[in-house]
């Protein structure tokens, strides 16, 4: 399988949490990729990205680093405090759909407060780690959803995976 990055497809689904969730109801759903001149505080906007792919036997996907940024009135950090709860409510551990992914885990990863330079302006550092993989599907594409069938001796349509237990029939 060739490899998917599942950066735009992660931006997508977690401004659709964020702006369903807290984070719209505290930024008016003022959430941006890029920020328009002279916008109103609060807001989020996306930062750096980073995706480091993994490939093996098992897994095709990687472990991806999304840094939101909230801005609000400052120099006291109250508004930002709230605003990145907000955040971290929206998205940890949250069942973020990423077209063309599945979302193995999702949660945050840390949150910086700080007070910028300019006296006026809080700002929140807000780090989400995710892994996923792809599913070879495309987005839009119909998913076959039917449970796995088992036809005398194979599985069809299933990897089984347990923790407990035995397997006593034949591969």
């Amino acid at each position: 399988m060739s490899y998917s990055d599942p950066a735009l497809a992660m931006q997508k689904g977690t401004l659709s949490l964020m702006k369903a969730g807290a984070t719209g109801v505290q930024t008016g759903g003022r959430i941006y990729d890029g920020v328009p001149g002279g916008a109103v505080k609060p807001y989020v906007s996306f930062g750096p990205f980073q995706m480091l792919p993994e490939h093996g036997d098992c897994l095709d996907g990687g472990e991806a680093f999304l840094t939101l940024d909230g801005w609000a009135a400052g120099p006291d950090t109250v508004q930002v405090k709230k605003l990145g709860a907000a955040i971290a409510s929206d998205l940890d551990r949250a069942a973020l759909v990423v077209d063309g992914q599945r979302l193995i885990e999702l949660s945050i990863e840390q949150i910086q407060y700080m007070r910028d330079p300019d006296g006026i302006t809080a700002h929140a550092v807000v780090t989400v780690h995710a892994w996923t993989e792809p599913t070879g599907v495309v987005a839009g594409a119909p998913v076959n959803t039917a449970p796995p069938t088992i036809s005398g001796s194979t599985v069809v349509g299933a990897v089984l995976t347990t923790t407990t237990g035995t397997w006593t029939g034949t591969e």
